[in-house]
Parts: C-alpha cells; structure tokens; sequence
C-alpha cells in the first residue's frame, strides 16, 4: 500500500468522524447536575475574591453532594444492591454501587460517593463548559455571560438575570426575601404569608406576568394544595421550588401521592410547569425519599402538564444564604428558558 493511498485513506476516516460528530445529538441537560454545578460555581467565585485555593473550595463543596451516576441516591446510600439497577445502568453505577454495598452504613456510602470519590471531585471542580451546549449560561442569560462571570457575579451577570426574568415574580413563602433581593436588586420578590388564591394573583396584575414559587418546609405542602384549587394560579406558575419539605408524608397513603395528578394540576397554557424539589437530609443523615415530588403516571389523554424535577439532596443548613440566593436566580433563568 503506497503512502498516498495510507494518507487519503486517513483523510476519508477524520471526514467520517468529523461528519458524525456534527450530527450527534448534544448531551441532554440534567437538572440536578445543572443545580449542583451551579452552587459550585457561586462558591469558587468567593473563593477565588477571597484568594483561597482549589483545597479550600473542595472543602466547601461538602455541602454540595453530587455523583453523575448518584441517581436513586437513597437506594445507594440505604440499600444498595448492584442487582436493583435501573437499566440501562449509567457509566459507572454497577461499580459505585458495588462499592457503596460493601460498606455498613449510609454515613460512610455517603462519604464514598461524595466526598472520597475522583469521579464526584471532577464533576463538581471541572469546567463547566465541557458539560456542552445545553450548560451554556450564554443562553438563557446574554451572549457572552459565562460560567467566569456567574463566579463574579458582577454587574453584567446581575443585569442579564434581571432582564431575561423581567416579567417574573419570586413568592416565597416560609422564608426571607433578604438574599434574594441582595443578590438582584432589581428581582422582583415578595414574602406571602398565609397566603391565598387572592394574595398570589395580586402579585401578577399584568397578563404577561409569570409566578415562581419558592416554599420551604411544610408551607410547600400548604401552596400546593391551594395551587390544586386555582387553575387561576397554575395557568400563571411557571415554577414551582420546594426545599425540604416533607411532600410524600404518607408515600402511597398521603395527600400529594393522590392529588398530584396531570388532570387535576392541568392548566389552560400549553406548557409543562416544573415542580422541582431540593430534599434536606438534616444534621444526620436521614432517608429523604419522601421530600420529592412523585411522577404522576401518563393519563389517557397523553398530556403531561407537570414536569417533577429532583434537584437531589443538599443540606440546606450548610448552604451560605447569599450564595444559594445567586444560584436560584440563575437555575430560574435556565428554567424559563426551558419552557
């Protein structure tokens, strides 16, 4: 075989590749990794402004627990069994879950996954931006705001947020509005108490207006069942955030596992609405399956109105306020972009 005939034959096989990969698909968002890669980011930018090193923001990022083959994270951490995988398995899991299971405590299988594993350090430490196209804050911010810019959290990042969530109200409802309003100036965020179908339509007069609803502990359950009442409301919800509330109180038996259903969360707008849910393992670690929002079947119909999101275990009492302030304005800007 002559060398012109070796090099064209290599020129043929890169084409071949080059051409494959301009075709294959982009790697689909996951909202967790995206959540946890965001809360990384917001606290290597105080790191860096306060001149600590990769160690120190390690050492922070205990608080930020994230495997990418961590699906299912409270069968890992208290019954893992390599035979239970969900197939097709991730790449990774049959090994993790093998190494978890040789283990006798969820503290020391969550020490594994999290804290001693390679593989969780590099998701969390890498550049985001080998995470591809569907990572990139560019796109539901501003061209040319990136992840450096999220870690500042500069005027230019502040002013993006602003203006891709301008027709957006934040209600909270169980907690201060002092970081999020610290964080963005100009956000629009109300604290609800007690609140009704009346307060919260009161807070989108305009027609183009969209609600956020941001609800911790056991006032999540209380929004959701007033949200079951109002097609009102739910056709003016976009987003809907429960942080460590206890939604599945009975699992099988409880009000949530009834109720929240595609027919009775229907809502006139052709959109899904996300329910997403952050479930706080506490101050001892606790199974907390039942802080996420259950995946209600498919009806007849095929109409599917709620999308339920884990956004995986955090320990809400070692997050710093301010920060996790900053990483919820830029997981919503990722969210209305979505719809």
């Amino acid at each position: 075989m002559s060398a012109e005939l070796v090099i064209e034959i290599v020129v043929f096989c890169l084409a071949g590749v080059a051409a494959w990969l301009s075709v294959k698909p982009a790697t689909p968002m996951e909202w967790e990794r995206l959540w946890k890669v965001i809360l990384a980011t917001v606290i290597r930018g105080e790191i860096q402004a306060s001149g600590k090193d990769q160690d120190e923001w390690w050492n922070r990022l205990s608080a930020v627990p994230f495997h990418p083959a961590g699906r299912d994270v409270y069968d890992k951490l208290f019954r893992p069994d390599p035979e239970s995988i969900s197939i097709p398995a991730l790449e990774g899991e049959r090994a993790l879950v093998e190494a978890l299971a040789s283990l006798d405590s969820p503290e020391a299988r969550y020490a594994c996954m999290f804290r001693e594993s390679e593989i969780a350090e590099a998701a969390l430490m890498s550049n985001p931006i080998e995470l591809g196209k569907a990572y990139d804050p560019s796109l539901p911010l501003a061209p040319g705001v990136d992840w450096e810019a999220i870690a500042a959290w500069d005027v230019t990042v502040q002013s993006a947020i602003a203006r891709r969530l301008n027709d957006v109200v934040v209600a909270l409802i169980g907690m201060s509005s002092a970081e999020l309003l610290d964080s963005l100036p100009h956000g629009s965020v109300w604290e609800v108490e007690n609140p009704d179908e009346e307060s919260l339509l009161a807070l989108v007069k305009e027609s183009h207006q969209r609600l956020v609803i941001i609800a911790k502990g056991d006032e999540a359950c209380t929004a959701l069942e007033l949200l079951h009442g109002s097609p009102n409301l739910r056709d003016r919800l976009v987003v809907f955030i429960s942080l460590g509330a206890h939604l599945q109180k009975d699992m099988e038996q409880g009000w949530l596992c009834q109720h929240f259903q595609h027919k009775e969360f229907d809502t006139e707008l052709n959109r899904r609405t996300l329910y997403m849910a952050i479930s706080d393992p506490g101050s001892t670690l606790t199974d907390s399956r039942h802080q996420t929002f259950p995946d209600p079947p498919v009806p007849p119909s095929g109409w599917t109105p709620i999308e339920a999101v884990d956004l995986g275990l955090l320990p809400l009492g070692q997050q710093d306020p301010m920060l996790f302030a900053r990483a919820l304005w830029v997981l919503l800007a990722f969210c209305f972009h979505s719809r």
